[in-house]
């Protein structure tokens, strides 16, 4: 609309249809290289296409609006009328644009940075992708997280049928690897569904009190939305009751199953946290909660070891109500929290009494990855081997992973507790 009524005003007061069509030329060439290059990562990738491409169509249909109240030069007058209306022309441009490039700033604001966490003090440096469950049906488990959970997934799924260094990272060389992932703006990275096939895969089911369950923790704004939609996808309540439970501090919760059997915990808090996610995403906030054999040695391992942060130190959480949340026989031992550098993802480490050990492999649907960069990927995978881990990359061994004019040095580990880490380490800066 900006377009049409500054393209209108410029041919009326330069009284030049021509003045459009300059117009239409220097906008598209500024929206073009603003949208489709400067500004790609800030907006969505819709509005970015959708104010490059109709931005040049709309002021040429104000221009040719404008076009039949064009005056017609009287004699002994053109001569007068056209040095005028050069200097109306040049005017009639300049407002033009600058009505057209303010108007332009307006419809989607510049979304807040996304949050960040502690500076790296460790070999751990970030991470990538937070929560990267295995499925038996990636078609079924995008339907979840897109059309439930809300999620942003765009483009078709990727896969690893001509990529044998990606399907060596996972130690399957034979197996077929589809995977799609699904964003959220609340936090840098995303859910990374993974579906294997061709590898004799079998479903792993976990209770939340079994050593190896990871949760997905998502922080929203309407819990009643997200539950009407997960309805209409059949999805699994773990909750008793199937209702939300309301804490003491008025935060209102409730939890699920994905299809290939993953937690996910939705959490509507009495007042949201600060959030990168605009007004229309109900996600705002994201976490993973890891079910593990012995807290006290995780959090040596992650955080003595690999430099994660600890933000709140082993305690004895009393009844907080996870029983009835997880449908679980007993509350925690132990929980406590640590913090991704760079990224700030929060990670809440939780220990039961006499929990169950129910192994997985990385082809097993149920089975759960997560992506943490690394400084030094031999350092990391040293420290993993000292805690009882293991390289399930081929060859046991770090191996080099095309990506782009770059190659990254990868691999896959198993954890004490059965969560399968990523391991990344970018080449350092040229020069």
């Amino acid at each position: 609309m900006a377009e049409v009524l500054a393209a209108w005003l410029a041919v009326a007061i330069g009284r030049r249809p021509e003045v459009a069509w300059a117009l239409a030329a220097a906008l598209a060439l500024y929206l073009g290289v603003t949208h489709l290059y400067l500004e790609w990562p800030t907006f969505p990738w819709w509005y970015n296409v959708g104010v490059a491409g109709l931005a040049a169509p709309a002021v040429l249909l104000g221009g040719k609006m404008a076009g039949r109240f064009r005056p017609t030069c009287h004699a002994g007058l053109c001569g007068l009328a056209s040095r005028t209306r050069t200097m109306k022309t040049i005017c009639a441009l300049a407002f033009a644009l600058f009505a057209t490039g303010s108007a332009q700033g307006q419809p989607a604001p510049t979304p807040p940075p996304p949050p960040t966490g502690p500076a790296p003090t460790g070999i751990i440096v970030g991470s990538g992708n937070y929560f990267s469950p295995i499925v038996a049906n990636l078609d079924a488990a995008v339907a979840f997280y897109r059309d439930g959970l809300g999620l942003d997934v765009q483009g078709q799924p990727g896969d690893a049928n001509a990529n044998l260094p990606l399907r060596n990272m996972f130690g399957l060389p034979d197996a077929t690897l589809r995977w799609q992932i699904a964003r959220s703006p609340a936090a840098p990275g995303g859910v990374e569904i993974i579906e294997v096939t061709n590898s004799d895969g079998k479903a792993v089911d976990r209770r939340f009190d079994d050593v190896g369950a990871a949760t997905l923790v998502a922080i929203v704004r309407d819990l009643d939305a997200s539950r009407t939609k997960l309805a209409q996808l059949g999805a699994r309540v773990v909750t008793r009751g199937g209702q939300p439970i309301t804490a003491a501090s008025k935060a209102r919760a409730i939890a699920y199953k994905d299809p290939a059997g993953h937690f996910v915990q939705l959490v509507q808090p009495a007042q949201l946290p600060a959030t990168a996610a605009p007004p229309a995403s109900n996600v705002a906030a994201v976490g993973v909660t890891l079910t593990v054999a012995d807290l006290r040695q995780s959090i040596r391992l992650y955080a003595d070891a690999l430099g994660l942060k600890v933000l709140r130190a082993p305690t004895a959480p009393g009844a907080v109500g996870f029983p009835a949340m997880f449908d679980i026989s007993a509350e925690p031992t132990a929980v406590a929290t640590l913090q991704v550098p760079t990224s700030g993802i929060l990670i809440d480490l939780v220990e039961f009494a006499n929990a169950r050990r129910v192994q997985g492999r990385i082809q097993d649907p149920g089975s759960t990855r997560m992506q943490l960069r690394v400084n030094d990927i031999d350092e990391a995978v040293a420290a993993f081997k000292r805690f009882g881990g293991e390289v399930v990359s081929t060859g046991g061994m770090p191996l080099d992973l095309p990506a782009g004019n770059s190659t990254l040095k990868v691999a896959i580990v198993r954890d004490p507790n059965n969560l399968f880490v990523v391991l990344i380490q970018a080449p350092p800066p040229a020069g």
